[in-house]
């Protein structure tokens, strides 16, 4: 244990340091007699406690107390003073002190149970700090997803009815045979148009629901992924003008082709909805023997620069989106992204208020995403454990949880996971890295961030596997 004693006493700090001279369990302890000197010492130390003095050349009583947790605020201080005053000692630990010892009343086995135990329960009372404060994140996360699973509930039920009475509507008329044969194409193509407006809602609402209950699975097989790219572009050349150009001979590529087809129609479909009908569409293909690269650009009413950010954000929408009054549900970029990163590629946009936008999609050709792999959550404590899986799910990533670190021991060699993060209160890296099989010992492992959120953990999963 490092220990800073602020002492003005030599003969009493030299009683204290003889107090806690044990081979057994060596103390380091470190002696300043002024409080200027506390202060200029206390933040190089990587201290364990202070133990303080109450009378200083510089300082004394209560005041002093609170300047010395000023300067060190995450250090627990206990008090040792030869003041017996009740009234000083409860206002002390009422102001934080961990505990207020008289001198001449400790003796060696007394001073380190007391040091020993007052560290202890400042762990303890971080630990409720920090949960309770996570709680409170946690809560206000609720209440904002409530109100935004409330909106996206009015904004689907307002996107199916459109689709719905038109597809009535023209139905009944066709079904009448009132209409002539160039009206009853057109009737036939407003049904068909908006019948896959409505697939395409019903499929954005499926792998949500997958996605936050941590079962969205990809069905991996190699395809033409240009052939895939122009189907899509055909498909909506009835309601746009859309060039694909591209560059390359070889696109072939390892994924889901399903999802990774609702990705393009979903970026096609923003292309189309948030431009003028008069505008063209450009569709790039590019890439290398590793990876291939997609670009959709439009000149459409582009992303509010300070909103980029939070494009791809489940429910997220440009604020000039929501003032046109342009209907959507915020949940097709965030899908993409979630579809994209599941192959281990990225997304990203650039955009420019009343010019257009360009997402550009990076996908590796041999499809070894990190969520294929899945991830391994270690951490005793339940809310950790539970929150940084629900966080990962919900990035479309599987996870498997384990509450203990000899579970590692019994991992499959052949299911090697992408990473696993660990709660930094189980073990160091290098004893977690010995429990595992040895064919997988050189994967990263990850401590937990303190707020496991789903960027925080996406990049402290990057950072370490390069």
């Amino acid at each position: 244990m490092k220990i800073l004693l602020v002492e003005d006493s030599q003969t009493d700090a030299a009683l204290v340091q003889r107090y806690l001279r044990d081979d057994r369990d060596p103390h380091e302890v470190r002696v300043v007699r002024r409080f200027v000197d506390f202060a200029a010492v206390v933040d190089s130390g990587n201290w364990d406690i202070v133990l303080l003095d109450m009378t200083l050349p510089d300082g004394e009583g209560l005041d002093l107390y609170r300047r010395a947790r000023e300067v060190a605020p995450t250090v627990p201080i206990v008090i040792l003073s030869a003041r017996a005053d009740e009234e000083l000692a409860l206002a002390a630990v009422a102001a934080g002190a961990q505990d207020y010892l008289l001198k001449g009343h400790v003796d060696n086995v007394t001073l380190k149970r007391a040091l020993r135990y007052a560290v202890e329960r400042d762990r303890m009372q971080r630990r409720l700090e920090n949960g309770l404060a996570e709680l409170e994140r946690q809560r206000a996360n609720v209440i904002r997803l409530n109100a935004q699973k409330n909106e996206l509930i009015a904004t689907l039920a307002h996107d199916i009815r459109g689709p719905l009475t038109a597809i009535v509507g023209f139905g009944e008329m066709l079904a009448d045979g009132s209409l002539e044969r160039d009206e009853s194409i057109k009737a036939a193509e407003t049904i068909v148009r908006n019948g896959q407006r409505l697939a395409t809602l019903s499929d954005d609402v499926v792998a949500l629901s997958r996605i936050e209950l941590g079962e969205l699975e990809l069905d991996i097989e190699q395809f033409d992924f240009a052939a895939l790219v122009a189907e899509e572009v055909e498909g909506r050349l009835t309601q746009r003008p859309i060039r694909f150009m591209c560059d390359i001979d070889d696109t072939m590529i390892l994924g889901d082709k399903r999802r990774l087809r609702q990705s393009i129609d979903n970026l096609l479909g923003n292309a189309v909805k948030y431009s003028p009908s008069d505008t063209p569409i450009l569709v790039t293909l590019h890439g290398n023997a590793s990876s291939l690269t997609l670009d959709i650009s439009d000149q459409g009413i582009g992303i509010p620069e300070n909103e980029l950010a939070k494009v791809f954000d489940r429910f997220a929408r440009g604020s000039n989106a929501r003032k046109a009054k342009i209907a959507g549900t915020g949940l097709g970029l965030f899908l993409v992204r979630t579809f994209i990163e599941r192959h281990g590629g990225h997304i990203s946009v650039r955009s420019t208020l009343d010019i257009g936008s360009t997402f550009s999609i990076v996908l590796p050709r041999s499809g070894a995403g990190l969520s294929v792999r899945g991830v391994i959550v270690l951490a005793i404590d339940r809310s950790v454990r539970e929150g940084a899986a629900y966080e990962l799910r919900t990035r479309g990533i599987r996870v498997r949880e384990l509450t203990a670190a000899d579970e590692l021991a019994t991992l499959d060699p052949a299911a090697v996971p992408f990473a696993i993060f660990v709660d930094a209160r189980i073990a160091d890296g290098d004893r977690l890295r010995a429990m595992l099989p040895p064919s997988i010992q050189s994967i990263p492992i990850v401590e937990i961030p303190p707020h496991f959120l789903g960027d925080e953990l996406i990049a402290a999963i990057r950072e370490n596997a390069e």
